[in-house]
């Protein structure tokens, strides 16, 4: 082998050897409760705001000028690159605009943007569909104990992003699902997510606005990427801690909110929905007159409030 051919000595000049082909990692600093991160306006901050603990681990009185280590660190893989990769190979390229290009069958849905929401979003912002590259977003998170159901009492939290631009066997794949940040535990989060999800919230809205400039292998062009995120995907608990809205109780149900028939059973205090779902039923089916197989000698005459809209919400 030629001189200046050579093997790294060791592990660490490996890694460093090949540091610029990896993807990016931010490591930023956590607090050790979750309250906040220390990052931007906050970043040389040694004491939470919030709770006023310590950033960092006692380090040892004879060895003071150690590098400190700080009790919690969010790894955050930003979105971004990953993304305009996806064009910058042909292959991948041409299928990010099978969307716009996909002919929808009446009476069928084999993709989302053969549904009503899509459509909906079209009219909405008809400056983003004009651009057929511009990418859509799914957001899925749930909690993860990575030691199994024996092993030692750990919570950790994977936020992972999927382009539905793509067709849905490609959205379905793996390689395709891109792991943006594992919120470390132990402990569930709770309604602290948000704080996690802050360098998430800040690139999308970056992403959504602004935009990137990306190259596009299949039309050999550039063009302004943009990106939106058009919606989560979670189980019940978990959409409680991501829209700060209580999914459990009387007051569990996101559609119903504080207008439910929810009650607590009398000797174990727990919410029991009885009875509640015969208001989605339509006011003529017979289940609202049946007076023996649900509340006994009761016609149920409520009818469910209609569901919220985004702009609905945010107001």
């Amino acid at each position: 082998m030629p001189h200046d051919h050579s093997f790294p000595l060791g592990y660490y000049n490996t890694k460093k050897l090949i540091k610029d082909l990896s993807l990016l990692v931010e490591k930023i600093d956590a607090c050790k409760n979750g309250y906040m991160l220390y990052w931007k306006d906050d970043i040389d901050l040694d004491y939470c705001k919030f709770c006023g603990k310590s950033r960092y681990k006692p380090t040892r009185e004879r060895n003071p000028n150690r590098t400190k280590t700080p009790y919690a660190v969010l790894r955050y893989l930003p979105i971004t690159p990953r993304l305009q990769k996806l064009y910058a190979l042909q292959a991948t390229a041409e299928q990010m605009t099978w969307h716009a290009n996909h002919q929808t069958e009446k009476g069928s849905m084999c993709h989302p943007s053969d549904a009503e929401a899509w459509r909906h979003f079209d009219r909405t912002h008809p400056d983003f569909p004009a651009e057929p590259g511009n990418v859509r977003l799914g957001l899925c998170t749930d909690g993860f104990a990575p030691h199994g159901q024996y092993g030692r009492t750990y919570s950790c939290w994977p936020v992972i992003l999927t382009p539905y631009n793509l067709r849905p066997e490609m959205c379905m794949s793996s390689e395709y699902m891109f792991l943006t940040m594992v919120i470390p535990g132990p402990s569930n989060l709770k309604r602290l997510i948000d704080v996690y999800l802050e360098p998430l919230i800040e690139e999308l809205q970056n992403l959504w606005h602004v935009g990137v400039l990306t190259r596009d292998s299949a039309r050999d062009e550039t063009f302004a990427m943009r990106v939106a995120l058009m919606w989560t995907v979670n189980d019940l608990p978990a959409y409680g801690m991501a829209s700060r809205w209580s999914s459990a109780g009387v007051m569990g149900c996101p559609v119903c909110i504080e207008d439910t028939h929810a009650f607590y059973l009398q000797n174990d205090r727990m919410a029991c929905y009885f009875d509640c779902h015969i208001q989605f039923l339509p006011p003529d089916h017979p289940y609202s007159r049946n007076k023996k197989a649900f509340t006994k000698n009761q016609i149920e005459r409520k009818v469910a409030r209609p569901r919220l809209t985004g702009e609905q919400i945010r107001e």
